[in-house]
């Protein structure tokens, strides 16, 4: 089992061998990458991004290279972490239609204004691929550690958290660079001022936001945080940081209810006092826990259906597979194998997409019975999962 205490030990070498340059775990800054004060906007001042020429993939002989084929809607791109590409799926055949090289050690994705976007959380930046022609790829830098992503259809905004320095940057989709960055306090909730002790492994140190959620009014964006186990909320009218509210141990996952009045935390846990095996939900309002819904060891993923109808949660170190109705009353529950890590939701909610980055699996799920109809193996520790529409 991979335990908290084992994946901040990891993390922590990895970071440190990045220092070093022999991997990519935890890299520093790209080379001229920026990160902005809190308040500050770096459009026009940024680097540009580095884009291939148009028909080129990254590392390809423009010679050789032409227009590639739009990326199908409903295909998967899968982030695949130890491959540094993404893996484009056919969910329906349960075959690879290609692979996409990006940046180092992708580890989140989502598809947003024509273009699918990943972050190298290995490299400081953000690689957006055109879904109109895949060939078309342009890595764009931002911050040091890219883990959460979130867009923001009504500004323009790709929302990016910064890991390893505890920052929100914002890239505009339309200029493809980054142009703002609020970076968070460092105590976080007000309650918790000092992480507690599996999470003060260095290096780098602070808020370490690890998966964002914007709210359905498009006027307060959320971040779960690894360091401090709280979520920080950022009023984006005025990109400052309101009062923060009490997480969960080990973020993996936060979500904004059907209905708008909830938060709904996954987080893995630690070990001891600081396993979790509930799912959290929080007033929006007021930042209480309101429940917590049993799923089991290490909750690692959360979904809801589009009408808020039904739930479902992963338990990574059990590999249970966990059905809701909208009350949070336990439906169904099936095995999907120990080490499963990441949920996924097709658009119309009708499949569940669940992977397995320790046997570079992906199994596409029945959303109403829960059945597995296919895997897709042979992945390289993959991630995210994103939804070409």
């Amino acid at each position: 089992m991979l335990t908290r205490r084992r994946f901040m030990e990891v993390a922590a070498l990895a970071a440190a061998g990045a220092a070093l340059g022999t991997m990519g775990g935890c890299s520093g800054a790209s080379p001229g990458a920026e990160v902005a004060e809190e308040g500050a906007s770096v459009s026009g001042g940024a680097p540009a991004p580095s884009e291939a020429p148009a028909g080129t993939a990254a590392g390809a002989d423009p010679a050789t290279s032409g227009k590639a084929a739009a990326l199908p809607a409903g295909a998967l791109c899968v982030a695949e972490y130890a491959g540094n590409t993404v893996a484009v799926v056919d969910p329906a055949a349960g075959t690879v239609l290609q692979r996409i090289p990006v940046g180092a050690n992708p580890a989140s994705a989502v598809v947003a204004d024509g273009c699918l976007y990943v972050g190298s959380s290995g490299g400081g930046t953000v690689t957006a691929v055109s879904v109109a022609d895949p060939a078309r790829i342009t890595a764009i830098p931002v911050g040091n550690q890219p883990l959460g992503l979130c867009h923001d259809p009504t500004r323009g905004l790709l929302y990016v958290g910064d890991y390893f320095t505890s920052s929100i940057h914002g890239l505009d989709t339309s200029l493809q660079s980054l142009v703002s960055t609020v970076k968070l306090d460092a105590c976080g909730y007000h309650n918790r001022t000092d992480p507690p002790d599996c999470c003060r492994i260095g290096p780098g140190a602070g808020r370490r936001t690890v998966a964002l959620a914007l709210a359905p009014e498009g006027d307060v964006l959320y971040a779960a945080n690894y360091g401090t186990f709280d979520v920080a909320r950022i009023d984006l009218a005025t990109g400052t940081e309101l009062e923060a509210f009490d997480g969960v141990v080990g973020p993996r996952q936060i979500l904004v209810s059907g209905d708008g009045a909830s938060l709904v935390l996954a987080g893995v846990g630690g070990e001891g006092e600081q396993q979790v095996s509930d799912l959290y939900v929080i007033d929006r309002a007021t930042g209480k826990r309101v429940r917590e819904v049993p799923v089991g060891l290490s909750v690692a993923g959360v979904a809801l259906a589009p009408d808020g109808a039904r739930g479902w949660a992963l338990a990574r170190d059990d590999g249970a597979l966990v059905a809701f109705d909208a009350a949070w009353e336990e439906q169904k529950r099936v095995s999907v194998g120990v080490g499963a890590d990441t949920l996924a939701l097709s658009p119309d909610g009708t499949q569940l997409y669940v992977v397995n980055s320790a046997a570079g699996t992906l199994a596409v799920v029945d959303g109403e019975t829960l059945a597995v109809e296919r895997t897709i193996e042979g992945l390289a520790a993959p991630k995210a999962v994103a939804v070409v529409a």
